[in-house]
């Protein structure tokens, strides 16, 4: 009895300890935060005090992007010249390009051009004084930091110099003296080839960034190396034109806060906005001697978005809305844009689809040309397609199935920088597309329908207007204007965007006529709102700002489908960057919370687990988290092999995170159903999840617990025990031969024999399970929302139950240390890394204002306002009591009254926990019995809690050893301090943590919920913004 007491006593000394300590909420380190960029732009127009005679431009870098030729930062100025090589210079004013061979370019026509035998680009410069090829290399297969710097002046005949971490790599004298003009658009992540936008795709930087220093003079050598790694003391330095140190976020406490600038640390003002929301204006609109006073947004590389559209049309559909946008040249390309995207919706088939992908990118999406396609018709010169509409219906073209490629080119002749009204209407019965342009239909000239191309002049007739009939899709999808949607709500490219206006834009859920078409036109509401599910009138009253401060365009009809306004921005991360100390030394690493760490992946680790015993035979589901920006590589999360090549090599694997693929004992589909259509790779954390029953053949992925794809593999087949699992690389013989390129860790295949090329996977991974049954739609929505920190574990204890009998294995990456991933269900199936792994923290923060109190909250009434009791900061403020989840805060003195500020109805969040409660007062106790008994009473509250205090100190330190050979006290430790969890949260403490990054965290209704930086999953219950519950009319 004495041994479970002094167990108990043990326990409880050490549940007070780790709850005091511990912290679940994670921290950036010395580095403070990075941006990554996946081909986003940061734009400055205006840039007044852009040195002018001389510059040294400095950035960390990381990046392992070997196919895009990145742009690092890019500077134009507003040409006004009428001559096409002035113009392309004038916006080469300063360009630093490709990381994977650095140029630095200041007003040349051509940046990189072969051959080149003038020798008139900006390479051959370089060429001229090294006689090499080669500059400087920024890239690396594991991402490994690197400082850049690059310096200019007027001087030296233009002297141009690149450094690579402090070293000199490469010169050129330029013979480009001319200063640089003030006022010009600066661009960081893209190549700018019109003023401030006309951004290549393929020139977007995707990697990390940090630490980016512009400064007015040529620094020397010297100064680029004692200063490179220096984590502070640059702060407003007199010859800084702009210092982004990208830290914003440092000081939140471990709360998730909205950043949206990054601010400049110069002293000079220079700020960065990362949002650039569509602008709101009024107009003029005039039609027919009619018009009509309204309200539009203006879209220049940004968007509207709503990732959980509600009651969006199944089946026949009308869009319409008034566009304006740019003149088109018949005569001269657009120099970059092919496309301009003006309306995506993105969902699921509303039925089961087999031998197609189940998840549509192009449910419907509507696009203008503006480039002429017409050398790919039969007759080339009958038709141009500058100009013209197209559009797509239940489509999803990244995928191998021709079945579901469905589009259709009307002859619209939109060249003209006019209000333009544009309807859309299809039929589900026979599939008849319409188009019209200011009610006047317009005639199809060019269509694929199911993989079957057909094109005839418009003049001739057309083609036949039916697409994709009696096809349907979901009611719940994602909604953008101004860009393509590539993955569900994200995927975006600056090279697609709609650079134009747009106005009252109505979705039916019927098809219109032409006659109601023409008569409402020029009407914000029309006279008939009969299967009206959606309609925007972008006036003062439509547009309104949301709590969060950032703007909204509301729906004004019941269904509430309100649009955040947004551009697409880079994300805020850790940054790993190795910076020092003022003494010189390194700084401190992120600190992990509670969602511990994941592992970043590459064609240089090799994590592997031979001999796999009890791996499933006939079903399995396998889930896990990913976050990778790589667009270039089929990369594999997951390969089984038990056998050799085109022999069980391909045993169990999943493939392709660009379209998700997914083989079964070399069962790999057909051409028609190959791969998926569905990528994950926008940067963005996404749990995907795969699962297989051997006696149907069914293969189902989900993707953030959405399913998005069904297809057949392996029926009837069983998966054999004993091979070999590799994460992140594609297995062609049991434990190697791997797709790799050249140079990679392990056996690698001949690049020439390999079938897809390279499919190792870049990126993180973590949280990855194994079972051996087929898992539900609920319950991988309900692992998914475990992961989020919003099961019964809560944010302390975010995942699921290692000891669940169907669990084979379960890797949760916590460890971030060392070789080895150690499996927790103790089944022992542990992965081994064969070369130095790299781990990174995974960012967990709280989110104040979403009802719970979490990690440094004092409350949380479900709002962030000031004056109510509980701040704006998620504290209590001076005078007021708090407790309860939502909390419910009272004035003190105001007679028991509580002043209860309700909470928003988003996604569940974790189980109530006990509030923090106030220490119990000792007024009214007693008074002394005398001085011995009062002394005493002093000593023993001063030696019994330094005893109990050193007694602690010594079992905190030992408490491994205690748990070792006291197992009774780790099982006391942890009743207790789920017991005392609610007591022992101090004010300020960093306790625990939960959030969404800032590119996350979207305002489309269920998106407000509370969710982690490693972002939304399932669709859950709908619930209204704040602010906008009842619709605003």
């Amino acid at each position: 009895m004495k041994r479970i007491l002094l167990f108990l006593a043990f326990g409880t000394l050490l549940a007070c300890f780790d709850a005091v300590r511990g912290v679940t909420v994670s921290a950036p380190g010395g580095a403070g935060h990075a941006l990554l960029f996946r081909d986003h732009v940061l734009l400055k127009k205006d840039f007044k005090d852009f040195p002018s005679t001389a510059l040294t431009f400095e950035a960390w870098v990381s990046s392992s992007d070997f196919c895009h030729a990145g742009t690092i930062m890019s500077y134009a100025k507003d040409s006004k010249s009428t001559d096409d090589s002035q113009r392309i210079a004038d916006f080469n004013h300063f360009v630093i390009f490709d990381p994977r061979n650095l140029l630095a370019c200041h007003d040349f026509k051509y940046i990189d051009l072969r051959p080149d035998p003038k020798n008139e680009s900006c390479h051959a410069s370089f060429w001229n004084v090294s006689k090499s090829e080669s500059t400087a290399k920024y890239v690396e297969r594991d991402g490994r930091w690197h400082h850049l710097a690059v310096t200019w002046s007027t001087q030296d005949a233009g002297l141009t110099k690149i450094h690579w971490d402090g070293l000199l790599v490469a010169s050129a004298y330029t013979h480009k003296t001319n200063p640089l003009d003030p006022g010009g658009a600066f661009m960081l992540g893209a190549e700018q080839d019109c003023f401030g936008g006309c951004t290549d795709p393929s020139q977007g930087f995707y990697g990390g960034m940090d630490e980016v220093r512009l400064w007015k003079v040529v620094r020397s050598q010297d100064d680029i190396i004692k200063h490179m790694r220096w984590a502070s003391g640059l702060e407003n330095h007199a010859d800084l034109s702009a210092y982004w140190k990208f830290n914003d976020p440092d000081s939140d406490n471990g709360q998730f806060r909205r950043h949206l600038v990054a601010k400049d640390s110069s002293g000079k003002g220079n700020d960065l906005s990362l949002l650039s929301s569509p602008g709101r204006m009024d107009a003029e609109i005039s039609s027919g001697g009619n018009s009509m006073r309204t309200g539009y947004l203006n879209f220049k590389n940004n968007l509207a978005l709503n990732k959980n559209m509600k009651a969006m049309p199944e089946r026949s559909f009308t869009i319409e809305f008034w566009a304006r946008s740019k003149n088109l040249d018949k005569d001269k390309p657009d120099m970059q844009q092919k496309f301009a995207q003006i309306f995506s919706y993105a969902s699921q088939h509303a039925q089961d689809v087999q031998g197609g992908p189940d998840f549509m990118d192009d449910a419907i999406r509507i696009e203008r040309y503006l480039e002429d396609f017409s050398p790919r018709l039969s007759d080339s010169k009958a038709t141009s397609t500058r100009g013209a509409i197209s559009v797509h219906i239940n489509s999803n073209e990244h995928t191998d199935s021709t079945r579901a490629q469905n589009w259709i080119d009307f002859d619209a002749q939109w060249l003209d920088d006019n209000w333009h009204h544009v309807a859309l209407s299809w039929n589900y019965d026979d599939g008849v597309t319409r188009l019209y342009i200011d009610g006047q239909s317009k005639t199809p000239f060019w269509k694929n329908a199911g993989g079957i191309l057909d094109d005839k002049p418009a003049s001739q007739g057309g083609v036949d207007p039916s697409l994709a009939p009696r096809t349907t899709r979901s009611q719940a999808g994602s909604l953008v204007l101004g860009q393509d949607q590539d993955c569900p709500g994200g995927c975006f490219s600056p090279s697609n965007s709609y650079n134009g206006d747009l106005a009252v834009l109505r979705i039916w859920d019927r098809v219109l006529s032409s006659d109601d078409i023409k008569r409402n036109m020029l009407r914000e509401r029309p006279d008939s709102e009969s299967g009206l599910v959606a309609l925007y009138i972008f006036d003062a009253e439509g547009v309104k700002d949301a709590a969060s401060g950032e703007p909204v365009a509301l729906d004004r009809t019941a269904n509430k489908n309100h649009l955040e306004l947004r551009s697409n921005s880079p994300q805020w991360v850790y940054s790993y960057a190795p910076l020092v100390k003022p003494d010189g030394t390194p700084v401190d690493p992120p600190a992990a919370g509670a969602a511990g760490h994941a592992m970043k992946l590459h064609d240089q680790q090799v994590l592997i687990l031979p001999n796999f015993q009890d791996f499933p035979s006939d079903a399995i589901t396998v889930e896990f988290w990913m976050q990778s920006i790589d667009t270039c590589r089929p990369g594999v999360p997951f390969s089984y092999a038990h056998g050799h090549y085109e022999k069980e090599d391909n045993s169990f694997l999943i493939f392709n995170y660009n379209s998700f693929g997914v083989s079964v004992m070399e069962d790999e589909g057909t051409l028609s159903d190959h791969l998926s259509g569905v990528s994950a790779t926008d940067g963005n954390w996404h749990h995907v999840a795969v699962t297989w029953q051997s006696s149907t053949g069914e293969v189902i992925l989900y993707l953030d617990s959405r399913e998005v794809w069904r297809v057949k593999r392996g029926q009837g087949k069983k998966i054999p025990s004993g091979g070999t699992l590799v994460i992140g690389r594609e297995q062609d013989c049991q434990g190697g031969c791997f797709d790799s390129a050249s140079g990679a860790a392990g056996k690698v295949s001949v690049v020439e024999d390999q079938e897809y090329g390279p499919q190792d996977f870049f990126g993180l991974i973590e949280e990855m399970r194994i079972w051996k049954v087929v898992r539900t739609p609920e319950q991988i929505r309900q692992g998914m929302v475990a992961d989020d920190g919003r099961a019964t574990g809560g944010f302390d204890k975010p995942g699921i139950d290692k000891d669940h009998p169907d669990l084979v294995a379960y890797w949760d990456f916590n460890a971030g240390t060392g070789y080895t991933v150690k499996d927790v269900t103790n089944h022992g199936h542990d992965l081994i890394a064969s070369q130095k792994p790299i781990w990174e923290v995974v960012r967990w923060l709280s989110t104040c204002g979403n009802g719970v109190v979490e990690g440094a909250e004092e409350c949380d009434n479900g709002d962030t306002k000031d004056g109510d009791g509980c701040s704006s900061t998620c504290k209590v403020e001076a005078g007021w009591t708090c407790s309860g989840n939502p909390s419910v805060c009272t004035k003190a003195g105001s007679g028991g009254g509580s002043t209860p500020t309700p909470a928003p109805t988003p996604t569940p969040g974790p189980a109530p926990r006990p509030a923090p409660q106030p220490a119990p007062s000792d007024a009214g106790s007693g008074g002394s019995s005398g001085g011995r008994s009062r002394g005493g009473s002093v000593a023993a509250a001063i030696l019994v809690p330094l005893f109990v205090l050193v007694l602690g100190g010594v079992a905190f330190a030992y408490r491994g050893a205690v748990y070792e050979q006291f197992p009774q006290v780790e099982s006391a430790v942890t009743a207790v301090q789920a017991a005392m969890g609610g007591i022992l949260k101090k004010p300020g403490s960093r306790y625990q943590a939960l959030s969404l990054d800032p590119e996350e965290l979207d305002i489309s209704p269920e998106f407000l919920s509370p969710t982690p930086a490693r972002p939304p999953g399932s669709s859950g219950p709908y619930s209204p913004l704040p602010n906008f519950g009842n619709g605003q009319a």
